[in-house]
């Protein structure tokens, strides 16, 4: 992916200076070298300084008097809209459609609706009834997809800008692992911004769960009914999530790690560690708590 000048003019129509040249776009944080960012909030200037593979931002004429280095600034009025905006021409302008690979072992019902394109199903794989299987999805050996759920949805990613709010297009697919168990009515979310969305192998998901885009989650984890994984969060191996617990965006469930029901979390929770409440601190903790407050009254 090239981002130059011409290409800046061809999809927001503006004039920019010709010695642009940037190989990816990345947030603030990006891993990704030669990368072109946004801010649009002087809280994340510290993020930009430190960062060696951040070369360019798109930024206001005010935060940009605030940046130092040898940053590439490119002034905008509006730095979300044209940064979101770049980034979906580009994403729908590499996406290809290549016809769905389903192994003859598979068993898909009759009702079972599976995308034409970018669809990989395995072989002793099941497809229940009623389930949609949407494009940029792929199903490992040995899984089991229960009636009516959805995997590959887009996620839900909106950016508000001053030309009104802004739906970003999602690139990345969902990859599930062999033998993974997904519950009825599950929705799983397909992945974005160089991050699909992973089910580990012989992970255990039960109904009315919904993955968000971007979340990772490891081997052998298992996750009751109703909880929510939101998106770009990470759950590493052997990790139970209580029902109806919510873990919030980009956050780190270490190994082995148990968060019971109802809880909220807001924060990396560490390996082999159990959490309680809401918002959720260590088990010990909770029940400490509990105990003094009941004492009070």
């Amino acid at each position: 992916m090239i981002i130059n000048s011409e290409i800046l003019y061809n999809i927001l129509g503006k004039n920019f200076e010709e010695n642009i040249h940037f190989e990816n776009l990345g947030w603030a944080n990006t891993n990704i070298p030669n990368s072109l960012t946004f801010i649009d909030d002087e809280r994340y200037i510290y993020e930009l300084a430190k960062n060696p593979n951040i070369k360019g931002v798109l930024t206001t004429k005010e935060i940009a008097e605030s940046i130092n280095g040898q940053l590439k600034i490119i002034v905008s009025e509006d730095p979300r809209w044209d940064y979101y905006t770049i980034y979906n021409y580009l994403a729908k302008s590499l996406y290809k459609e290549v016809p769905s690979i389903i192994s003859p072992y598979a068993h898909i019902h009759r009702t079972a609706f599976v995308s034409e394109w970018n669809v990989v199903i395995g072989k002793n794989s099941v497809i229940g009834p009623n389930v949609s299987i949407l494009s940029d999805v792929k199903i490992g050996q040995d899984s089991i997809i229960r009636a009516g759920s959805v995997i590959g949805t887009e996620g839900f990613e909106y950016k508000r800008t001053s030309k009104g709010i802004l739906p970003v297009f999602h690139d990345g697919g969902v990859v599930i692992g062999n033998n993974v168990d997904i519950g009825g009515n599950t929705v799983i979310d397909k992945g974005f911004a160089h991050r699909h969305t992973i089910i580990g192998d012989d992970t255990k998901i039960d109904n009315l769960v919904h993955v968000a885009h971007g979340a990772q989650i490891g081997k052998r984890c298992l996750l009751p009914a109703s909880c929510l994984i939101a998106g770009s969060t990470t759950l590493e191996d052997d990790v139970w999530i209580g029902p109806n617990a919510s873990i919030s965006s980009q956050l780190v469930v270490g190994k082995g790690a148990y968060v019971t029901i109802g809880s909220v979390v807001t924060k990396n929770v560490e390996p082999n560690s159990k959490v309680t409440g809401n918002f959720a601190i260590p088990h010990h903790k909770f029940l400490k708590n509990l105990r003094n407050d009941l004492k009070d009254n």
